[in-house]
């Protein structure tokens, strides 16, 4: 269990859970998924390798951004599972594939000590497209949580659920599956110091400087079907590459490249669709769109460039607090959105201003609504006491505003930014506990929310006059303050 749970080391402030629903018609395993915000303890981790109760999820990425696991996870259906495993094996990549908990396929790449989760996703993202598995899930998930705000990224369901008698192993070299003492084995051989010791070996000197999924299918060879559509993207490269003799250049790629060549008559009748306009690349059509990778594209000479400069949006969490918090991937970065600032598409707009220093281009309200449901169609639940929820976050810290601080003599003195506690009542401004909140890096209140929760607990709003000045102030019933010492054990004078 020791080194099982030292190979999995992920967040450890909480874990995620599964409550299975049924069968797809594909044979993927359905249910929903939640985040539980506890500790992840020993006796979870034994419960999981014996089988008691629902089995355990990881997050991957650690508070400090680090990752020292990742996953590409494969539930395009049907999987042909020996010639991935084949595959990894001939390219001589260090991963190690799991049958999921769904019926899939987890490829596992594990590192020695932890890496910067960033590179991670990166690297794995690298890896599926080199497999012709751009469109899949990498883990983690995220380059960076906001921890401090509640988020907690996304979990994986782990292997070797009930390990004596499992349907989630690993699979040996040989393709056979591999008990929990062998899948550890497989750990020692294949885990890794770093990203640059896991590479998909492609040509540079074929479409230098151009798309990475051309790279990888000209090396490789372009699957049946795909040649013209292939040809006709290898013209988009060239007609950037070379304007004066991409015509010349393409018909010896047809040669060197199609597996067979194309007739001429096809080679000509690709020439004459380039010459009508400039094209750009024919990203989310095969062959090209399996090996995707928009991140690597985007940095080449004759990739995608501005054309393929989307806005791509990755996982969604909610916190199921009140209000709800959200945490959304967009263009890799994390951000934290009021159920308002995801739905109306002008206020995201401001906040990806404010974060990101971009803005993301508007779309159509319908596409923008289709969008977001897909997103929350998938999204991932995060369970918090009432302690640990906005709502308990903020009474907790109101109480310690109205008894842990110097309380005012009397009336006047809640101008000095203190509050104020005379018959069962407390009374203060409502900017001092603004500004108190806002030491405390308490953000989730807006004005009118704050406002909103003071009148839940039942505050009300009222005016005095202060030296000689109406001020607008609020009273809420006052908290019961400690009126004894703490039992402090006398210990001897004797020098250190």
């Amino acid at each position: 269990m020791e080194e099982f749970k030292s190979i999995f080391e992920g967040l450890d402030v909480a874990y995620g859970q599964h409550q299975s629903e049924g069968k797809r018609a594909d044979g993927k395993q359905e249910g929903k998924s939640y985040i539980v915000k506890k500790l992840v303890t020993e006796e979870l981790w034994n419960d999981h390798l014996h089988g008691k109760g629902p089995s355990l999820g990881i997050i991957p990425i650690m508070a400090d951004n680090t990752s020292k696991w990742g996953c590409i996870d494969i539930d395009t259906y049907p999987i042909d599972y020996n010639k991935i495993i084949h595959t990894i094996r001939k390219l001589k990549l260090p991963l190690i594939p799991c049958r999921s908990k769904s019926g899939g396929l987890h490829l596992f790449l594990f590192f020695k000590n932890p890496v910067a989760a960033k590179l991670v996703r990166e690297k794995l993202r690298e890896v599926a497209s080199g497999l012709g598995y751009s469109s899949v899930e990498v883990f983690p998930k995220q380059s960076t949580i906001l921890i401090e705000k509640g988020d907690l990224g996304n979990f994986l369901n782990l292997p070797y659920y009930n390990a004596k008698n499992t349907t989630r192993y690993a699979y040996k070299d040989d393709g056979t599956a591999a008990t929990l003492r062998e899948f550890i084995s497989l750990y020692n051989k294949y885990s890794v110091a770093g990203t640059d010791e896991v590479a998909i070996q492609v040509s540079q000197d074929v479409i230098k400087d151009g798309p990475p999924c051309l790279q990888q299918l000209c090396t490789q060879g372009f699957p049946q079907g795909t040649r013209n559509n292939g040809l006709f993207n290898i013209g988009v490269y060239l007609r950037k590459f070379d304007p004066d003799n991409w015509k010349t250049l393409l018909e010896e790629h047809n040669r060197s490249h199609m597996t067979p060549p194309l007739a001429a008559a096809e080679v000509i009748i690709v020439q004459k669709q380039l010459e009508k306009k400039e094209y750009n690349y024919r990203c989310k059509e095969p062959p090209i769109n399996a090996y995707c990778n928009a991140g690597l594209c985007r940095t080449r000479k004759y990739g995608i460039g501005q054309s393929g400069a989307v806005t791509e949006f990755g996982a969604l969490t909610v916190q199921l607090s009140m209000p709800r918090v959200w945490f959304l991937d967009v263009n890799g970065h994390r951000l934290e959105l009021s159920t308002e600032e995801l739905q109306i598409q002008s206020k995201f707009q401001r906040k990806c201003m404010d974060i990101l220093r971009k803005m993301p281009p508007k779309i159509k309200e319908s596409l923008w609504q289709e969008t977001l449901q897909s997103l929350m169609d998938k999204a991932l639940e995060i369970k918090v006491s009432s302690d640990g929820s906005v709502a308990g976050q903020f009474e907790a810290y109101l109480q310690e505003f109205c008894t842990d601080r110097a309380q005012a003599l009397n009336r006047d003195e809640i101008l000095t930014r203190r509050p104020w506690t005379e018959e069962g009542k407390t009374w203060f401004r409502l900017k001092d506990l603004q500004d108190y909140l806002t030491r405390n890096k308490f953000t989730h209140y807006n004005g009118g929310q704050l406002v909103a929760r003071l009148h839940d607990l039942g505050g009300k709003s009222d005016k005095f006059k202060l030296k000689g000045r109406t001020t607008r102030v609020w009273s809420i019933p006052a908290y019961q303050q400690q009126n004894s010492e703490f039992d402090i054990k006398e210990v001897d004078s004797a020098p250190f």
